[in-house]
This record gives C-alpha cells, structure tokens and sequence, in this order.
C-alpha cells in the first residue's frame, strides 16, 4: 500500500538510496557495511549473524489475537525443509526487489533453499499481477502484500492461513505488537506476517533553523523537541517560516498530503475518520471530521503555507524552499541534504483536540501463497525475513520499516543510529489497527477520496461544497460487493 518505489521520492523512501543500498548489501553478504553520511541519520550497521536464519521458537504453541477463536483445522505435520527446493518471492521490484535477492542469497547460503525473486511491478499494477498469476497458478511462493490489498486476496483465497503453520512449528508469538497482527487478520485468521510496519503518513520533517528563525527557539534536532505541539502550533510555525516577496513564495512552511494515509492521521487527531471501525459505514457527518479537514484546507488555500498538490516535498525541503512537511517513519532518509550544517529530523505530527495523535496501522506484510507446493521452504523463508538480526540490518540500511516486533522495535541499535526511531517506536505501538471498507475496496477507496477533494486542495471548491459529491462517490465503493 505504500506509494511505488520508482520515483526519486518512492525510490529514497520506500526503498533504499545508493548508500542504503550499499550498506545493505555489505550486510547481506556478511561484511560490515560503510558508514553513511551524517545527512542519512545513520551509523555504520553490524553484518547480521546466522541467528537471523533461526527466529526464537516457544515450546508451547503460540497464543496471538489471529489465532483466537479461530477455527482453523490442524496443520499437516510438515517434515523438516529440503535443501536443494527452489522457491519464488514476489515484491514490486524496484530497490525492494534488489533487497530481495540480496536476502534471498544469504538465505540461500545458510540453508541450501534456493529463492528466486520475482518482481510483479510497482502498485497497483503490481495487485493486478497478483491476481492474474493466482488464475494462472503461477504465483510465487512467498508474496509480499501490505494491508492495502492483503485482506482483499485472503478473502478470495489466495493466501494461506499462518496459524495452523505457526502452530504445528511452535513459533513464539509473544514478541510481537498485537494491533500489527488485527491488522493482518480475517475472521480471527492471521494472513501475513508483519514485515515493515508505520502509522500511516504520520510524520513531520522540519528545518531546525528555519522554526528556530520564526521565533520557535526550543525546538533541536531531537525529534522529541517537537512532541508536545497541536496542530494550532503546527499551523502558527508553518504561516511564520513561509516567506514572500509580493505574490512569489520564496519558502513555504508545510506541505500536506491528501490521500488517505495523509489524511486520516489528522482526522483522528480530531477524533474523526471516514469510516467506522469494522468499514461498514461512512463517518463524515460530524463536527470533527469537518474541522480535521478544515485544518488541511486552511493549509492549502487559507492561509497558503503550502505549495500545489503533488509538489515535490523532498526536493523543496533538501533545497531548504519547505521548511516543514508531512512525511512517515521514511523521513529519516531524506536523500539530497549535503550541508552537514543543515540540522532537521523526522519527527510526529501533533496531537489534535483529542490528545492522540491519529494513526492506524500500514503494513507490509509477507504472505504464503495458498497455490505453494513448498509450504515448509516458505516459511522458514518467512521467518528469516522475520528475524530481528535481518529486519534491523534493512532498516539501518534505508530498506524499509521496522518489523512489528518488540525485540526488533525496542533495539538499542536503532534507538542509537536512527535519527527518529525513539519517537516512532511510541506512534507504533500506540497505533489502532488497520481500518479499511468492509468489501476491501481500500485501493479504490483511496483514489475515490484524493479524486473527491480535489478541487478543494486548489480552491475551487470549499469543502462544504465538495461533500455531498464526496460522500456520495465513497458510499458507493463502500456499497459495492467484496470481489470475488
């Protein structure tokens, strides 16, 4: 659900720089990775030990919130992997892709299970090309999927259920976040394990020297220096560090985001959300969700701190032209800082009238095809992609998001070299689940929300009256029936 990796903004954020890349490279091949730039926000990684092929196992079986009330039948007691079995993983290509074959390589060496990576493009492309290799019988054995489209292929079929596998292999449980695996369950069933984990585009880049100018003195490269704003103060920051001559925007204070993942982490600030918990039901006829979006407006339109939808954040913030933008754990891999002068960090965005900040779970998940005729290799590929040593190393090397797991959350190793990750570990673990509609339309969904408001973002349209327009267009997606 993430947005593709093939643009400089995906390709920095969603996947690896050619630092991050290197470094992770170092990593996987069992050498110790150069150290990055000071600007990356990291140090110089450890290269992962064997212990990353052997995840921690439990003697009893594991109790999650997947595996609870479920009536899943008991699992074929697999024997032991092979060596010499060939199985395929499947992800959107891109640097998610050579980090792949990297892992899959070392895993490769470890165990003498050969995995062959395959890319089925970028999203959403890459969703269609899930579904017609599952018609076909060709789908990979191993399939990433995030909670965007996850739910959609479970209900249909394609993926195994994990609990009588987690079962029967007696695989500890207890390490990781709970609401990660709600987010990856149906009907009491675990789908997906969760691979790389964010509280949806809840993050907020900023120049320290640029706040600190406008009168914002406390504020420090510590991300924690910024914790305690509303988005009154965020607003009030972002009006004071735009700057003008005549009618020319010479530097603007704050770049929003308008699709879902943007905009829910503010309507929740505000106690708002478009949908109720179990996506049945439109909830945008309240006082809440009108101020939420309000706020955004005003950011757009209003008071004109931010330049058009679709600018290039990144390029503007590198170029010290945005003083602050909306961004997620990604943020603190910001590519094109080479003043080492330049102090900024990725840090929350405030919280709302509620007290809360306004997140829900996105995840990447990795997931076994229900057609795989290597059910065994595949998980244990799984677990490997699971292990705190390898998840870690791909974080610290730009690879993606952390694993929903306390061991690999709590890390002193990224607590140390990360610029933020002490600040996410807490919007992590205080993130509700994944909300979506009820027929798994999310991706629909998703686009239908960014086409409604469109106009409202370039002032043609307040947003009273866009919402009748908009909220009839999301009540039909929400009305469609599940594919099948």
């Amino acid at each position: 659900m993430d947005r593709p990796n093939v643009t400089r903004r995906g390709f920095l954020r969603y996947g690896v720089g050619a630092l991050g890349l290197t470094a992770l490279l170092a990593a996987c091949s069992g050498q110790a990775p150069a150290a990055p730039t000071q600007a990356s926000g990291q140090g110089a990684a450890a290269a992962p030990t064997a212990a990353a092929a052997a995840p921690t196992k439990a003697a009893a079986a594991p109790t999650t919130a997947a595996a609870s009330g479920s009536a899943a039948p008991a699992a074929t007691s697999a024997p032991a992997a092979s060596t010499g079995v060939e199985i395929k993983v499947s992800t959107r290509g891109g640097t998610d892709g050579q980090i792949m074959i990297k892992t899959a390589e070392t895993f490769g060496k470890q165990t003498g299970i050969k995995v062959t990576h395959v890319s089925y493009g970028p999203e959403p492309d890459y969703w269609t090309k899930v579904e017609a290799l599952y018609a076909t019988k060709q789908l990979a054995d191993v399939v990433w999927a995030s909670t965007g489209n996850l739910l959609n292929f479970a209900n249909r079929g394609f993926m195994l259920d994990l609990d009588p596998i987690i079962k029967s292999d007696n695989y500890d449980m207890s390490d990781y976040i709970q609401n990660a695996l709600q987010s990856l369950s149906l009907k009491g069933k675990l789908y997906a394990m969760p691979w790389g984990t964010h509280p949806g585009n809840g993050g907020l880049v900023y120049n320290v020297k640029m706040l600190n100018d406008a009168g914002f003195t406390k504020i420090t490269d510590d991300p924690s220096s910024i914790l305690d704003w509303t988005y009154d103060t965020l607003m009030e920051a972002a009006q004071k560090t735009t700057k003008r001559t005549g009618d020319r925007v010479d530097v603007y204070g704050y770049l929003p985001g308008n699709d879902y993942l943007s905009l829910t982490n503010v309507l929740g600030a505000y106690g708002a959300d478009f949908l109720n918990e179990d996506g049945t039901k439109l909830t945008m006829d309240t006082p809440e969700f009108m101020k939420g979006m309000q706020w955004v407006y005003d950011a757009y339109v209003t008071n004109k701190v931010s330049p058009a939808p679709g600018a290039n954040g990144d390029q503007l913030f590198d170029s010290q032209k945005l003083a602050m933008e909306l961004s997620g754990y990604w943020g603190q891999f910001q590519p094109g800082i080479k003043d080492d002068a330049f102090k900024w960090n990725d840090s929350l965005q405030p919280v709302g009238p509620t007290g809360k900040r306004g997140t829900h779970l996105t995840i990447n998940g990795q997931c076994i095809s229900a057609l795989t005729q290597h059910q065994k290799e595949a998980w244990e590929f799984v677990k490997f992609l699971m292990s705190p040593e390898q998840n870690i190393q791909i974080v610290l090397s730009g690879g993606g998001r952390p694993a929903a797991r306390k061991s690999v959350l709590n890390s002193p190793e990224l607590m140390q070299k990360m610029k933020a990750h002490k600040v996410w570990v807490q919007d992590i673990e205080a993130a509700e689940p994944w909300r979506q509609p009820a027929n798994f339309r999310w991706p629909e969904f998703n686009t239908t929300i960014q086409q409604a408001f469109a106009s409202c973002w370039v002032g043609k349209q307040t947003l009273e009256q866009a919402m009748p327009n908009a909220k009839s267009l999301l009540q039909a997606v929400v009305d469609k029936p599940a594919a099948s």
